[in-house]
């Protein structure tokens, strides 16, 4: 099972718990998140996907400006919010 200071200490950037996505300039999209994760670039994205995966752990990955719907207003399990080609 994949813990959230393994994750922290793996990645670098932004772990936000039980937040909304508005709250994260996420356009579109109104949902309650167990975790947003904002890598700190394209290698801490690589890597934290090869994590998640590898511990079967529910992902999405999303930019601000993205439409996504989630089934009853929240996701459980992680959402990785980027914007790669800001960078």
């Amino acid at each position: 099972m994949l813990r959230l200071d393994e994750l922290r200490a793996e990645i670098k950037g932004e772990f936000f718990l039980q937040e909304e996505l508005k709250n994260h300039d996420v356009k579109k999209v109104e949902a309650l998140a167990d975790i947003i994760i904002k890598p700190a670039g394209k290698k801490d994205l690589i890597k934290l996907l090869r994590l998640l995966e590898n511990a079967s752990y529910p992902h999405i990955v999303i930019n601000s400006k993205g439409r996504v719907v989630f089934p009853d207003r929240r996701f459980h399990g992680a959402v990785i919010v980027t914007d790669l080609n800001k960078e």
